[in-house]
């Protein structure tokens, strides 16, 4: 068992960057050197893999669905939840009805963790004709980690929000939706009537009306209440979630997501779909479904950390949780950290005698770039797979990596991102394990 050695926040005046050093040894790092740490892991602790974007000739590949419904001429495998019904060969979600909510689930946990994909068709029809709710609210694709039974507030909260003050509801803690709305609330923020957007709630003491928005879609070509059917096609591939609308070849929105504050310890969570009418009505039926993971051979994946920190320690405003101070349990000479991803050298342990430090089972999520579009500008602890050149911290170490480096009688940790005030931008987190040697 580790003993608890306290929060050891970003030092101020963390002195600035030494060179690179070069050993025979691939488990150990003679730390008065500036290095990346994923050169001097110990074999075989660490299973690195790169992410499809990365490595060339290495693409994600779509493995078997493990939920796959052609119609829903039956329903089994699924929990309905409030005003969810099997109309004939769809599941109506609610039906052209004022005041509905209703949810469906699969009822085992998915994995998701580590990437998925999932396809479904959606038809929107039976809106009301009288201003100015007509056909509301929406419907989303859910992932949560409340349970089979779980279900939102009506309205604009879409069946997995928090109710607003004319239909209070707790909501659904712990979810990230990817929400399609039909009906433009004003006082929420809405860009309009007609556009996908991607949701998020933490803990329960976080849930809130509106829920936080990570990334709204711009105008749809489509229109979702049309009375057509849509397919939708949505990719995870850590930490970038996709949104694909019918035939479109690139993604109608698309943003980085810490997935894990919708997951369990084992990266799983319940999938299902949510939806509500509020003074306006139209039936949300889903037509059919797959979901699968994804294939993608990636060194990032999200992290629930071994060391138990508040979400409420996650920075505000940020797609990643970026914690807002490092963490270190100590147990002698071994040390199990998490390094927030803005903190320039901003942890650090004791190493008087400059001694090697081996670095193990590395993991975790950064953006150092979290504009860039896509994948690019993120990367797990071995970096981005090229050199980083001029403006990084460790020019010849790949971008995003973790390195480190001894002065002063302490090893010091960092990311390899951009030197200079851009620092502080940076998302994510790594954690890992180190040992004086």
């Amino acid at each position: 068992m580790r003993h608890s050695g306290g929060i050891s926040p970003a030092v101020a005046g963390a002195p600035r960057a030494g060179t690179t050093g070069h050993l025979s040894s691939p488990a150990r790092l003679h730390a008065a050197n500036r290095t990346s740490i994923l050169n001097y892991m110990e074999p075989f602790r660490y299973r690195a893999a790169w992410i499809g974007f990365f490595l060339v000739a290495t693409s994600a590949e779509r493995a078997p669905a493990q939920i796959y419904f052609t119609d829903f001429a039956s329903s089994e495998g699924l929990s309905l939840v409030g005003d969810a019904r099997v109309s004939g060969k769809v599941l109506r979600i609610t039906p052209a009805r004022g005041r509905k909510v209703g949810a469906f689930w699969f009822r085992d946990k998915q994995l998701v963790g580590s990437g998925f994909e999932t396809t479904f068709q959606f038809q929107l029809t039976h809106q009301n004709r009288f201003p100015p709710w007509q056909g509301t609210d929406g419907f989303a694709f859910v992932l949560q980690n409340s349970g089979p039974d779980a279900l939102g507030g009506m309205g604009s909260a879409l069946g997995f929000g928090v109710g607003d003050r004319t239909w209070p509801h707790r909501g659904i803690p712990n979810t990230v939706a990817v929400f399609f709305d039909t009906y433009r609330n004003r006082e929420e923020g809405d860009p309009s009537s007609n556009y996908i957007g991607i949701r998020a709630y933490g803990d329960p003491a976080e849930t809130r009306w509106p829920p936080g928005r990570l990334a709204d879609s711009p105008t749809l070509n489509v229109r979702l209440k049309d009375g057509k059917v849509h397919t939708t096609r949505i990719v995870f591939q850590p930490p970038v979630l996709s949104v694909f609308l019918d035939n479109s070849i690139a993604p109608v929105v698309e943003t980085k997501v810490d997935l894990s504050i919708a997951t369990d310890r084992q990266g799983r969570a319940w999938v299902g779909f949510t939806a509500a009418t509020g003074g306006g009505w139209q039936n949300h039926d889903i037509t059919s479904w797959s979901f699968g993971r994804t294939d993608v051979s990636s060194s990032m994946y999200l992290v629930t950390s071994d060391i138990t920190f508040p979400r409420s320690a996650c920075l505000p405003n940020h797609n990643l949780c970026t914690p807002e101070s490092a963490f270190i349990d100590q147990n002698g000479a071994d040390y199990h950290i998490v390094l927030p991803a803005n903190l320039i050298w901003g942890v650090s342990i004791p190493n008087p005698s400059g001694r090697p430090v081996a670095v193990t089972n590395a993991k975790g999520i950064i953006c150092w770039d979290p504009k860039a579009p896509g994948s690019q500008g993120c990367s797990g602890p071995s970096g981005n797979g090229r050199t980083a050149g001029a403006g990084f911290l460790a020019e010849d170490d790949p971008a995003g990596a973790l390195i480190m480096r001894t002065r002063g009688g302490r090893t010091w940790f960092t990311v390899n991102g951009h030197s200079g005030v851009a620092f502080k931008d940076n998302e994510g987190f790594y954690e890992f394990d180190s040992e004086i040697k």
